[in-house]
């Protein structure tokens, strides 16, 4: 028998994929070519694109899109931050210290997907690491380049405990799960969801996994949202509209069903783990999409007050020279309606 709560989802999603596409550059016109760097391989995290792919969404709205597997925020920033790549989903924080470093580099995260930070410390039940205290002493693996490390000083200032009295086994990313797994580390650092399913492909049985978040001692900051190349935003701002509008559309139809997104990133990848990717992406919304703020305001928009508090500590934790002004990080304009923003019940 079909619930209340499965008519009341079956009805949004329904309307979500029946909603329509509009863009003025009509049937005649050759379609707008987009070519979008993802954060991580073909996975759950990036199921929603090709949720609107398989659909036609893109297509009807006049674009052609090429989505390429990336290897993580910063290798997505700097392709779009070369203008190799027209857009991207990639870290806020890490973008802001792009556009810091790099003079003239304009690119604005318009669309903001994850409303929590997964940056986080990952540890075992065995370690005995229950809270920020319990680190000292402890041997943490990491990775050099990610950002969870390079924010380690703030988030150990923050939890009232000292940097210098951990150990560190440096590792590339590839390795960081399997020190832990092998007892070379007590913790690691890194994204909560990569951690936590590489842990689960690495034996470790899903109780025995524990995080420590930054935002729980007051790091709250915002996570991987959809940036433009300053050419593709000022350039052709009607197209750049129509792709944030449409793949809005498709975050939206993704939380009210994930199974559906799975299966169309399963027909573009088909070797990957459709169970494990739907255990991912179910993660990511209850986790990092789903928070008070975007229940109440819907994806996409941010709040200028709580992203002008965490670029200031994105800047002191990378030591960046000044503190990067929320105008020149994100860019409202491109917001699609709050209908289409909304997350679903």
């Amino acid at each position: 028998m079909m619930t209340i709560f499965s008519m009341t989802r079956r009805s949004f999603i329904s309307t979500a994929i029946a909603a329509p596409f509009v863009l003025k550059a009509g049937i005649s016109r050759a379609a707008t070519s987009v070519k979008f760097s993802l954060a991580a391989p073909f996975d759950g995290s990036n199921a929603a694109f090709f949720l609107a792919q398989q659909n036609g969404w893109y297509r009807d709205a006049g674009l052609k899109c090429q989505f390429d597997a990336g290897g993580g925020s910063g290798e997505a920033v700097s392709r779009v931050g070369s203008g190799v790549y027209d857009a991207g989903i990639a870290d806020i924080n890490s973008m802001a210290e792009f556009n810091a470093k790099n003079d003239g580099a304009a690119i604005r995260n318009v669309y903001m997907v994850y409303f929590r930070s997964p940056l986080c410390v990952g540890t075992l039940a065995k370690s005995g690491i229950a809270k920020p205290a319990d680190l000292t002493g402890k041997t943490i693996g990491a990775a050099a380049p990610d950002g969870a490390y390079r924010l380690f000083s703030t988030y150990a200032k923050a939890a009232e405990i000292d940097p210098t009295a951990v150990k560190w086994n440096m590792v590339g990313l590839q390795l960081r799960e399997a020190v832990l797994a092998g007892g070379d580390a007590d913790a690691i650092l890194g994204f909560d969801s990569t951690m936590y399913f590489g842990l689960l492909k690495a034996g470790i049985k899903p109780d025995d996994i524990k995080f420590l978040y930054y935002a729980d001692v007051g790091l709250d900051l915002y996570g991987n949202g959809i940036i433009l190349s300053e050419k593709f935003r000022t350039q052709n701002p009607e197209a750049a509209r129509a792709f944030v509008d449409v793949s809005a559309r498709a975050w939206q139809a993704a939380a009210a069903d994930p199974k559906a997104a799975i299966a169309a990133l399963k027909a573009h990848a088909p070797l990957i783990n459709a169970d494990i990717e739907e255990q991912k992406l179910l993660w990511l919304i209850k986790n990092q999409m789903t928070t008070e703020e975007s229940k109440a305001k819907g994806l996409g928009a941010i709040d200028e007050a709580k992203l002008a508090k965490s670029l200031a500590t994105v800047a002191a934790g990378f030591g960046l020279p000044t503190i990067p002004k929320p105008e020149d990080v994100f860019d409202p304009s491109f917001l699609p309606s709050a209908e289409v923003r909304k997350l679903p019940a």
